[in-house]
């Protein structure tokens, strides 16, 4: 039987982890995606005119987890998802949420004592080439901008993924042997917020980070995916200032601002 615990029995944990700079906290055993929940929020809160604080929401299971690109993601019991919802970040800085987000949660897991986390182009943190965790971003635009991050990490156990280009996957209790879920969890948030709203201060920082973590290095070759289906084949240059991938297509530069490393 897949590991059960309780996040609604430590939520009062939960709730303290995300202090001070969550004001709002949602905790739930079992939802139908964390992200879907913050996008209901954001459309109520546009509907009704509610000033809404920063708000996460927080899930021991997804009944329909999403992941990039429209594609659901793997989220048994046993894990930590969960969606982080602000409509206080400047326009500016929402193109570089991404990286944010990516830096904040590398060092979120890294600190459970986890070494040797890398990051997979755009917002995957894999250990020994196995998925650990994934991100989504969404950004809404309008006379309020909206920022949502979404993380999935795998906690008690590695769910097998099939189809399409999935990497193996790992699990934190893999890596850290002392431990239960919700202290994972706890843990994870404290630094997953507190990183978050230090890049939003210094987005400099968080790119540096993002870039030193990276797995890519110069030179490689890659093959990424892109929205429409197509592949684009080139050597990885490095990344723009936003975080867009480089690449020398035969000696025409590219830059691409999304899509999936294929293996």
């Amino acid at each position: 039987m897949a590991p059960r615990t309780d996040f609604r029995d430590g939520a009062a944990g939960l709730v303290a982890a995300a202090r001070p700079t969550v004001e709002n906290v949602l905790v739930h055993q079992r939802i139908d995606s964390t992200h879907a929940c913050a996008l209901r929020i954001i459309e109520q809160a546009e509907t009704e005119e509610i000033i809404l604080p920063t708000t996460l929401i927080v899930a021991g299971e997804q009944e329909q987890g999403q992941g990039r690109a429209g594609r659901s993601w793997a989220s048994p019991p046993g894990g930590l998802y969960l969606s982080w919802l602000s409509a206080g970040v400047d326009p500016e800085t929402v193109a570089r949420m991404p990286i944010i987000a990516a830096a904040a949660a590398h060092e979120a897991v890294s600190r459970l004592g986890i070494e040797g986390v890398e990051i997979k182009w755009p917002n995957d943190l894999l250990v020994e080439g196995r998925k650990l965790a994934g991100l989504l971003f969404h950004a809404r635009h309008g006379a309020t901008t909206w920022v949502v991050v979404s993380l999935g990490v795998n906690l008690e156990q590695a769910p097998t993924i099939t189809g399409g280009n999935a990497a193996p996957t790992t699990s934190v209790a893999e890596h850290v042997d002392k431990g239960r879920t919700t202290e994972w969890a706890e843990a994870i948030i404290r630094v997953l917020v507190e990183e978050i709203v230090g890049g939003i201060a210094d987005p400099d920082t968080s790119l540096a980070t993002w870039k030193a973590r990276l797995m890519h290095q110069p030179g490689a070759e890659m093959t990424i995916r892109i929205g429409d289906g197509s592949e684009i084949r080139g050597r990885f240059i490095g990344l723009t200032t936003a975080g867009h991938l480089r690449l020398d297509c035969e000696g025409d530069e590219r830059t691409i601002a999304a899509g999936d490393v294929i293996e």
